[in-house]
C-alpha cells in the first residue's frame, strides 16, 4: 500500500492558522504557479491574534513548509 498523503490546498479567501507556538492567521489571497516548472505558490496575508495584518507574502513555495507552518482553521460551533 502507498504512502499517499492527501492535503487540503489553500483555496483564495480561506483562513490557515498557524501551528504552535504562534498563534497568526493566514488568509490566502491567491494559488498559482511559482516557477516555469508547475511548482504551486500561494500568495497570503498575514495577521496577528487581534487581526492586525502584519506581512503580505507573495508566491511563497507551496510545498513542505507551508503545511508545517499552517492548518487549516476549521469553524466550530459550541
Amino acid at each position: 500500500m502507498s504512502d499517499v498523503r492527501v492535503r487540503p490546498a489553500p483555496q483564495p479567501d480561506e483562513l490557515w492558522l498557524s501551528r504552535p507556538p504562534y498563534q497568526l492567521i493566514a488568509r490566502v489571497v491567491e494559488v498559482g504557479q511559482a516557477d516555469g516548472k508547475g511548482d504551486a505558490a500561494v500568495t497570503y496575508v498575514l495577521y496577528d491574534e487581534t487581526g492586525v495584518p502584519l506581512e503580505h507574502v507573495e508566491g511563497a513555495p507551496l510545498d513542505d513548509s507551508w503545511y508545517f507552518a499552517f492548518q487549516p482553521l476549521t469553524k466550530r460551533c459550541g
